[in-house]
């Protein structure tokens, strides 16, 4: 019975020492799994930066998209030295470096500073480039090239070569074409994640830049293979990269590059300061072509800023001639005037203050239809003796002048007109054939799109939709249109302006099969000190329609030197017709067989 108890009492000592055992076992393993130990690290983070989208032409040639730069580098307490040469030679042949290139990362290596670990071997390498050193990285890392490592957090790691995006390069394919509209971007770093991004600054860069900016970046994190890959699965984490939008223009490149290289051959001969040529859908806004001579590289910006301006939006200046049609048809609505009237025009001559006014078609009387088409400066006055100042800037107000158009384009000017309070009779005078008032180039495109358009105002356009996350977004919502005319004023000035090229000082501008229709302008440049006798501005606005299709076109000529250039029947309206003849070659107008 004794011995019994004697064995009872030794098999639960037995077992208690067992369990003590295992649980002493287990308490160390526990212990020494969660205590800091000198293990690599099996996380890792993966980023993919997101892109500024694409502009795109209205004949589908991207004219602006980015791209992501890489450099390549690596953590020199990373390098196993018995294979560091092999390893230099694999990184030439994948990355495609010169042996020059080669030695003068060998030469930086060694000039290296003790305490600066990280080593950027190459930079600015493209995504061909990236791609194949990022598969040379993973094989390297399999073949145990690179040594684990303590960081500064005590933590050990294999850094290995690391491709790393740090920054978005933006290319302009065409270059300087429809520059100065499409304006250009600027890099700024991102402090979040240390990368150079692009910014608008000018133009359609920066009035569209928050559709064009990236949304949000791709980021993978979680655990990784013996290859350095990241294992996905349901406890890793991806964030998906959403690229800036892709903006779709109205414009055609096609189009655009002949008005281009028309109004840069052109200027060869008038030698100005600069041509501008805009053509707009005259039912739809939509700006097909907007062409000026004064273009740059955004990529190769010169020294000269003020070429970065777009002077369609940014230039104001007294437009002469061309503002005639606005006060007749404020006149003709209010009731102050009607077509078929016959008015003094003093034979030509006409005493205004101490200066003596003439016109060049000379007549002691016209017929109010052919003020316009002989563009006479004393019949202009007669009219505007019709109307009280308040009248007058209403007129010229309710076509938009002293305000933007809203064209999708930044830093559009708002001109300027006179206060009605102030304006004295002669200023009044001078008023009614286009000094006294500043416009801008697009202010007077949109204005003459009336007289095209059955009297209704519509806000010019450059971007027509923007395509995000698979689908596309119309931008027409964007566009405004009023009436601000009465159908049968609309027409009625629509007809003179054709008179004017049919009859008139417009005969140049004929084009068989084509209804052309418009006024020239030719007005002094404005100084400081009054205005110039030698400097000019001279312009064409009017429209080109066939059965189909309609355009309202307008043309600016900047001070043009060339002798008696600077008659806008001698500059703007020859570029005109030649815009005219250009829209048919390109399908845009077809002529009507009479």
């Amino acid at each position: 019975m004794e011995e019994h108890k004697k064995n009872r009492v030794s098999k639960v000592a037995f077992a208690y020492c067992m369990a003590l055992l295992f649980m002493i076992i287990f308490l160390s393993s526990t212990f020494f799994l969660t205590s800091k130990r000198q293990i690599p690290n099996t996380e890792k983070n993966q980023h993919n930066l997101a892109l500024r989208g694409n502009i795109i032409t209205k004949d589908n040639f991207t004219i602006a998209t980015s791209r992501q730069i890489y450099r390549a580098e690596i953590d020199l307490r990373s390098i196993n030295k018995d294979k560091f040469d092999l390893f230099l030679k694999l990184f030439q042949i994948y990355s495609g470096i010169s042996d020059n290139e080669l030695e003068a990362i060998q030469k930086r290596m060694r000039t290296q500073k003790k305490r600066s670990y990280n080593f950027v071997l190459l930079q600015n390498l493209d995504s061909k480039q990236a791609s194949y050193l990022k598969d040379l990285a993973k094989k390297l890392y399999i073949q145990g090239f690179f040594k684990a490592f303590t960081n500064s957090n005590g933590r050990v790691e294999t850094r290995g070569l690391d491709i790393i995006e740090h920054q978005e390069d933006r290319n302009y394919i065409s270059q300087d074409s429809l520059t100065p509209a499409i304006g250009y971007t600027r890099m700024l770093l991102n402090k979040e994640n240390g990368v150079l991004k692009n910014k608008g600054v000018k133009g359609l860069e920066k009035y569209y830049d928050q559709c064009l900016s990236a949304l949000q970046n791709e980021k993978i994190q979680g655990l990784k293979d013996i290859g350095g890959n990241i294992i996905l699965n349901s406890s890793s984490l991806q964030q998906k990269k959403i690229n800036g939008c892709d903006l779709y223009l109205n414009i055609s490149l096609k189009l655009q590059k002949s008005i281009e290289k028309l109004i840069d051959q052109t200027n060869t001969d008038l030698q100005a300061s600069e041509i501008l040529v805009g053509i707009m859908e005259s039912k739809s806004g939509k700006i097909v072509t907007l062409a000026s001579t004064r273009r740059y590289n955004p990529q190769n910006r010169g020294k000269d800023l003020s070429v970065l301006n777009a002077s369609a939006i940014e230039y104001g200046y007294e437009a002469g001639s061309v503002i005639k049609p606005f006060i007749f048809s404020t006149a003709l609505s209010l009731g102050k005037i009607k077509t078929d009237e016959i008015i003094k025009t003093y034979g030509g001559q006409y005493k205004l203050g101490r200066f003596t006014i003439q016109d060049d078609h000379k007549a002691d009387k016209m017929s109010m239809e052919e003020i316009i088409m002989y563009s006479s400066n004393i019949g202009m006055i007669q009219i505007a003796k019709r109307l009280n100042n308040a009248e007058m800037i209403a007129g010229l107000r309710i076509f938009k002048f002293g305000e933007r158009s809203g064209i999708d384009l930044p830093y559009e000017q708002k001109g300027e007109v006179p206060n009605p309070k102030k304006l004295r009779e002669i200023e009044k005078s001078v008023l009614s054939y286009g000094y006294g008032l500043k416009t801008t180039f697009i202010q007077l495109l949109a204005a003459y799109n009336v007289f095209n358009n059955d009297g209704v105002y519509i806000t010019p356009r450059l971007a027509e939709k923007f395509f995000q996350n698979g689908h596309f977004t119309n931008l027409d919502t964007e566009t405004q249109q009023e009436k601000i005319l009465s159908k049968n004023t609309a027409k009625t000035i629509q007809q003179i302006l054709i008179n004017v090229i049919e009859k008139g000082t417009g005969k140049k501008a004929i084009t068989q099969g084509i209804i052309v229709g418009g006024k020239t302008g030719t007005a002094r440049i404005a100084e400081k000190e009054g205005y110039t006798t030698n400097r000019y501005n001279a312009s064409f606005f009017g429209f080109a329609n066939d059965d189909k299709n309609a355009y309202t076109i307008g043309v600016l000529v900047r001070n043009p030197t060339k002798a008696y250039s600077y008659y806008a029947a001698q500059s703007a309206l020859p570029i005109f017709k030649d815009v005219v003849d250009t829209l048919i070659s390109e399908n845009f107008l077809s002529p009507q067989n009479k």
